[in-house]
């Protein structure tokens, strides 16, 4: 065989593998994206129209662009993380990392946010003062199963912690007079307290704790995508440097923020 025949024939041959090799790894790519969602507006939340929020935007937006379809399952935060860790959902947002979470998660770069600072929400009628972190001591305090505040707090069994499914049954009680204080993010508080239920009846408390960290999108241990990591963080990172989360971020929560101090409830 001359020497020029044999080198086309193996240059048709490595093509053909190539061409074999990354059909394979088309076959192999997830076709969706799977978000676990737990109510959290103005970020996650249940519509009549579906889902909407801020986060699901967000996801949206990163689907579209890794061209997959996005699917979102509604679920308790435990059970959220149960299913990262299972494989049964892929992604989730507003996580904190803690150590026990290490084992069912991983926090995609870059971050896509500055966390707001928690606020602290009182019944209207309770004058007792809440100026400081030590003043919790001796109330009854709202918390969400599975969340972490921040490490004072989470490991302070000084503290009466009473734990509810989500954010605005703790406002409920709040209101009802069940409990005392419920620790929430500024920006998910002016959504929840913009509530016709609570006109009138919460208001914040004099304190207000900064949150120095920064807000990640959470991957589970067990999603396919795991394997493809590089390609959610390379699509995150053009989003973010785009400007896309950002914006998204600001104009739900600036919209909650103006209807917040329109109803003077922050």
């Amino acid at each position: 065989m001359r020497p020029a025949l044999a080198a086309l024939l193996a240059w048709l041959a490595w093509l053909a593998a190539g061409s074999m090799a990354a059909a394979a790894a088309d076959a192999a790519r997830p076709d969706k994206l799977v978000f676990a969602l737990r109510p959290l507006p103005p970020y996650m939340e249940v519509t009549p129209g579906g889902f909407g929020g801020a986060h699901v935007e967000i996801l949206q937006r990163l689907a579209d662009r890794l061209r997959v379809r996005l699917d979102i399952v509604e679920c308790p935060l435990v059970r959220c993380l149960r299913m990262l860790q299972e494989g049964s959902a892929d992604v989730t947002m507003g996580l904190a990392m803690t150590p026990e979470r290490v084992a069912s998660i991983v926090l995609l770069e870059p971050p896509y946010a500055a966390a707001s600072p928690t606020y602290f929400y009182q019944r209207v009628g309770d004058r007792r003062p809440l100026r400081g972190y030590d003043d919790l001591v001796g109330r009854r305090i709202g918390v969400v199963r599975g969340v972490r505040y921040f490490d004072e707090f989470d490991g302070d069994a000084r503290l009466d912690k009473q734990e509810a499914p989500d954010v605005e049954t703790n406002f409920r009680k709040l209101a009802a007079g069940r409990l005392d204080v419920v620790p929430v993010g500024a920006n998910v508080a002016a959504a929840i307290v913009g509530d016709p239920r609570f006109a009138g009846r919460v208001r914040p408390a004099e304190w207000v704790r900064p949150n120095p960290v920064m807000r990640r999108m959470a991957l589970g241990l067990g999603s396919p995508w795991l394997e493809r990591r590089a390609e959610l963080d390379a699509a995150l990172a053009a989003m973010v440097d785009a400007g896309e989360t950002r914006a998204i971020l600001d104009r739900y929560e600036s919209a909650h923020a103006a209807a917040c101090r329109k109803a003077r409830r922050c």
